[in-house]
């Protein structure tokens, strides 16, 4: 039992061996889960590699870097292969192992205007005026209309034409979008969906959002939204509980939970303010509303996320794990 154990601290110490099961792992992900029918039978099939994903972190001794593998590995990279189970998410879209390891493990998208995607698809490319004018900033006077029979030398001259891309030159991957300015946030809601850490709301959203308020739209469109947002982020809170976990070299053996309740609590509060909006009340002005919960929001990451971290956490770990 001891040999084994000491043969097991050995591989841990060794981050080359780790990354190859890793890579291994995802491989397998990749060419042997889809032959089974999508759902529990893949869950069940892959649920090793979650303990895989689990147990990457412990083997590097900084605790930032294990805060940041569990986050991108631990729990991106594991929703990521949940949705894979059932046909959705970016790892859907995979035609290749490479694109399947790399999107898989780093915070990427397949470019929508990759030139040799569109070459090999069926689906064109079809632009919205709202989207380019979103994205580019071309004026309001300006009218880019194309029809799906659009042949890729016409996406050239519409491209040279207006100026907004040049495909020749498109990139093969683009970076998801993780903060858009969340300090210009009006409301919970615009803080947590749409500006603050949108790259973890992208997965939560696809992952638990989405198949709850599936599940329960029979008790209506409003509980079940209210619902699948509490649910959203009692996932999110366990999730950062375990990051919290890993960043203290899992020294904390009685956990405050002050991480999670953190997240608990920004759920209770776009709950609240979602039904306050459906019944259009208006307590105080809007102004002092979006002060007010800006400074909640401060106030709150402070005394039950960072407090906590700067308390119990530790620059380094013993690999013993």
């Amino acid at each position: 039992m001891e040999q084994y154990k000491i043969m097991i601290i050995k591989f841990l110490e060794n981050p080359f061996l780790i990354f190859f099961l890793l890579l291994l792992s995802l491989n397998y992900s990749y060419f042997l889960i889809p032959k089974f029918p999508k759902g529990i039978p893949r869950i069940i099939l892959i649920s090793p590699i979650f303990y895989i994903l689990y147990f990457l972190p412990w083997c590097f001794s900084f605790a930032f870097l294990r805060g940041i593998l569990s986050f991108f590995i631990t729990w991106i990279t594991s929703f990521k292969l949940i949705l894979f189970c059932f046909n959705k998410g970016p790892l859907s879209l995979c035609k290749n192992p490479i694109d399947f390891i790399l999107i898989s493990i780093l915070p990427l998208k397949i470019s929508i205007f990759d030139e040799k995607s569109v070459r090999n698809t069926s689906d064109k490319l079809i632009y919205d005026q709202k989207i380019v004018d979103r994205k580019y900033e071309i004026s309001d006077k300006t009218s880019i209309k194309n029809d799906s029979n659009e042949s890729i030398s016409d996406l050239k001259d519409v491209s040279q034409k207006y100026e907004i891309f040049d495909i020749s030159i498109c990139k093969r991957y683009d970076m998801e979008e993780i903060f858009k300015q969340p300090y210009l946030a009006t409301s919970f809601r615009d803080f947590w969906g749409k500006r603050w850490n949108r790259y973890s709301s992208k997965m939560l959203r696809l992952t638990i959002y989405d198949p709850t308020n599936e599940a329960l739209k029979n008790l209506g469109k409003n509980t079940s939204n209210l619902l699948a947002i509490v649910c959203t982020f009692v996932v999110s809170a366990i999730m950062h509980e375990l990051m919290f976990y890993y960043i203290t070299c899992g020294l904390c053996l009685k956990p405050t939970c002050e991480v999670m309740w953190f997240f608990v609590l920004q759920g209770i509060c776009i709950s609240f303010e979602k039904f306050f909006y459906a019944k259009n009340w208006a307590i105080m002005d809007a102004r002092i509303s979006i002060l007010l919960k800006r400074i909640f929001i401060v106030f709150s990451f402070y005394f039950l996320l960072v407090l906590p971290v700067v308390r119990e956490g530790k620059n380094t770990c013993e690999v013993t794990k």
